[in-house]
């Protein structure tokens, strides 16, 4: 499915006219149902996504263990797929879609010549680079100095703001995954923080008490 000038000038407005007409005529747009992967960790890309609308989320496994990076949104690109692109070594993440999302598949070989050719197009993959790079600190900075606690509470906030919503709709399990601790531990602190009124556990869902949604 190719995709419309229009879409496309919506995204990135500042770009060459002729990148315009390059990106129209070489990439692939895919529409990507809820709960898909982009990418599996342990593949080979081809591709450099973008993301038009929707939610992704970027997380790594190691020795069974998953553990949250952080998300790609609109009009972002995914940073760790532009490092693969200059090498032939499997990616080391995944990438699966939070929500039904629209995906620009940038061809590889075009994207190494738009980098050098296209001042725009570098502009867009150093910013998105810096932000994705800030990203992964955040997410270091979260392991390595703050409590469990306090980072499922973090977790549990930027969540409601993701989804503009106070009802988190995960389980125990699934929240301890991007965490990178059990579910024992997630369940032990949600009871805690209940007991201090800032959320409710409900059957299938999490209710933050101290969301406001925008």
């Amino acid at each position: 499915m190719s995709i419309d000038k229009i879409e496309l000038s919506k995204c990135f407005p500042f770009i060459e006219k002729e990148l315009e007409e390059e990106i129209v005529n070489f990439s692939q747009f895919k529409s990507i149902p809820k709960g898909e992967y982009v990418v599996r960790q342990g593949s080979y890309l081809n591709f450099l996504p973008i993301i038009l609308d929707g939610l992704i989320k970027m997380y790594a496994e190691e020795e069974e263990v998953e553990f949250l990076l952080y998300y790609i949104h609109p009009n972002q690109c995914c940073i760790l797929s532009f490092n693969h692109l200059f090498g032939q070594e499997a990616v080391r993440y995944s990438a699966v879609t939070e929500k039904d999302t629209k995906v620009l598949c940038l061809p590889v070989e075009k994207v190494k010549e738009w980098f050098v050719k296209y001042p725009s197009f570098t502009k867009i993959i150093l910013k998105d680079f810096q932000r994705n790079y800030e990203d992964l600190l955040n997410t270091t900075k979260q392991v390595v100095c703050y409590k469990i606690e306090d980072r499922l509470v973090n977790y549990l906030t930027n969540k409601a703001k993701l989804q503009n919503c106070n009802m988190i709709q995960m389980s125990h399990k699934e929240i301890a995954s991007d965490l990178g601790t059990s579910r024992e531990v997630v369940s032990r602190i949600t009871k805690k923080l209940q007991a201090t009124n800032l959320l409710v556990q409900h059957k299938r869902h999490i209710e933050l008490k101290q969301f406001q949604m925008i």
